[in-house]
């Protein structure tokens, strides 16, 4: 009895703990205006927590992309298709378009938006950056990038579902991540006043 108790406790710690990151596709993030790019550009989520991509005015996407070619989508990778938004709606309107995609581990991740065609001008988005691979040096190796011709309608067919998974296949994370842990000190906090009572059953 003992032992179902702790194990539905723990299910249902874990599921609170998980955190959804909102990112706006076709948000500047210095203005929180319409705009290019993905506000805010850089997160440093965990494993369980979930990139909402909230797509704004205009023609958008996400596609994953590597450090190296930013600007390339990579085969089999996360792409969310074109999201076509009206531009008569307000930037944070209600009921835009979104797309989930779930965090399976802390590798870096890194995505550009295809669709509208300006990752050259810094259109993208890192997902747990290092010290050696960081979003600044992401935003210079876009600057350089080859240009890429935009999507044609066949190239931009919605490859992904509303919900899907990722992870990546690069170096741990050594940033500082003050947010995420923050995040984490207080969902220790919190674990530890669930799971405590539950073992002294």
């Amino acid at each position: 009895m003992k032992l179902s108790v702790v194990s539905s406790v723990l299910l249902s710690a874990s599921s609170a703990f998980a955190f959804d990151y909102v990112i706006g596709v076709g948000k500047d993030e210095r203005t929180g205006r319409k705009g290019m790019g993905f506000d805010p550009s850089s997160i440093h989520p965990s494993a369980g927590d979930t990139i909402v991509f909230e797509f704004r005015s205009g023609d958008h996407s996400a596609v994953q992309s590597s450090f190296a070619s930013p600007c390339a989508g990579i085969d089999g990778g996360f792409n969310s298709g074109v999201q076509t938004v009206g531009d008569d709606l307000e930037v944070d309107a209600p009921g835009l378009p979104q797309i989930r995609l779930l965090v399976n581990d802390t590798q870096p991740l890194w995505f550009f938006d295809e669709a509208a065609g300006l990752c050259r001008d810094g259109a993208v988005f890192s997902v747990n950056p290092t010290q050696e691979q960081s979003p600044g040096v992401f935003v210079e190796n876009a600057k350089n990038s080859p240009e890429t011709p935009a999507p044609s309608d066949s190239d931009s067919e919605d490859s992904g579902s509303p919900d899907e998974s990722a992870g990546g296949d690069g170096p741990a994370p050594t940033s500082d991540d003050s947010e995420g842990a923050a995040l984490r000190v207080v969902a220790g906090m919190i674990w530890l006043g669930v799971l405590a009572p539950a073992f002294m059953l």
